[in-house]
């Protein structure tokens, strides 16, 4: 087979790191000589992302996981675009692109991003997990290992070049106190609400100390009002969702990924490769990502005291968050090079299309 053709199947709910994985992977692909089609509903905020990013995608409105009309329009859509494989993202797109596959006699390949049911997986002709954590939390439940392979999410190393913390602060007008930041969804699985936690009891030893708080979701009323009642909230600021993060988390000093439950951590990947410290919970896919005492440290998940503690020693010891950095940016170089990712996922694709 010269060039293989895929549909890259979607339906998010929001943009997070698994949508921007997507529309990476669309890009990254096509470089590869991969022919991509992308599925995406209708009136989702993805559909507009991936435009402006020169995607274009089919769109229909779907109707959650029982919907019929979207597994015989996917068929439909596979069979007149001649497509060889369909990749599915997140438990919906995954359960109507697998009987779409079935229905139009493909094969369909699952990319799981977080700590899911599997219900949603079994019916796919094959699974990559993005993490260790990921593998081992779908074979729990049934899935046979040997239909589950682990590719680890990736960087665009040249998006993500180090840029000088001054430079960064002052292209964004920020002061130069101490400054942790926080990227991702507003939710209780990312863990905001222990990061402000953490910061009351930082701001009692470094009350110079400022944490930048970066994302979008339901939980931004209930975090803005735990600062109020912490009393930090003028130590706290809130910036909505960005496609392009290098330069707030540039001006950072230490990036904090304190989440409850992460099937990879694509923002520890993120702030390694731009040379900054991470402070992690010890759960899920970060342990794959952050080297303990190495390019970062681990702490255990809901536990404030101890990720202040970390937060101190870090920003107490300026020249260990230089070392960790660079170890970090040396990791991201030799293991979540975005690239070489890409092309581990296309031999995915392939091998389940010829094995077919």
């Amino acid at each position: 087979m010269s060039s293989i053709r895929i549909l890259e199947a979607i339906i998010p709910s929001k943009i997070g790191g698994a949508e921007v994985y997507v529309a990476d992977l669309c890009d990254g692909l096509a470089k590869l000589g991969a022919e991509i089609e992308l599925f995406c509903p209708e009136g989702r905020s993805f559909v507009d992302y991936a435009a402006n990013r020169g995607i274009s995608s089919a769109n229909w409105k779907t109707h959650g996981k029982l919907d019929p009309i979207t597994v015989f329009k996917l068929a439909r859509l596979i069979k007149d675009r001649r497509i060889d494989v369909v990749h599915t993202h997140l438990s919906t797109a995954s359960l109507l692109g697998a009987f779409a596959a079935r229905l139009a006699g493909k094969p369909s390949v699952a990319h799981v991003h977080g700590m899911n049911s599997a219900t949603c997986f079994k019916y796919s002709t094959k699974v990559i997990a993005v993490s260790e954590a990921v593998k081992k939390h779908l074979c729990a439940q049934g899935l046979p290992e040997n239909r589950v392979t682990v590719v680890h999410n990736g960087v665009d190393l040249a998006k993500f070049e180090p840029m000088p913390i001054e430079d960064a602060r002052r292209e964004l007008g920020l002061a130069s106190s101490p400054l942790i930041g926080v990227f991702g969804r507003l939710s209780s699985e990312k863990g905001q609400r222990i990061a402000l936690e953490a910061m009351a009891i930082l701001a009692k030893n470094l009350p110079n100390a400022r944490m930048l708080i970066v994302g979008d979701g339901k939980d931004r009323e209930a975090l803005l009002a735990l600062a109020e009642t912490l009393e930090i909230s003028e130590r706290v600021c809130f910036e909505n969702f960005a496609p392009n993060i290098r330069p707030m988390m540039s001006a950072c000093d230490v990036v904090l990924i304190p989440s409850q439950k992460e099937g990879f951590g694509l923002v520890a990947v993120n702030a390694m490769a731009l040379e900054r410290p991470v402070v992690a919970t010890n759960i899920g896919g970060l342990p794959d990502i952050v080297q303990d005492n190495e390019t970062g440290i681990l702490t255990p998940p809901n536990d404030p005291q101890a990720i202040s503690q970390a937060l101190s020693e870090l920003l107490s010891n300026p020249t260990q968050m230089q070392r960790m950095g660079k170890l970090g940016r040396k990791r991201a170089e030799e293991n979540f090079d975005l690239n070489r990712q890409i092309e581990l996922v296309l031999e995915v694709l392939k091998e389940n299309t010829q094995t077919r």
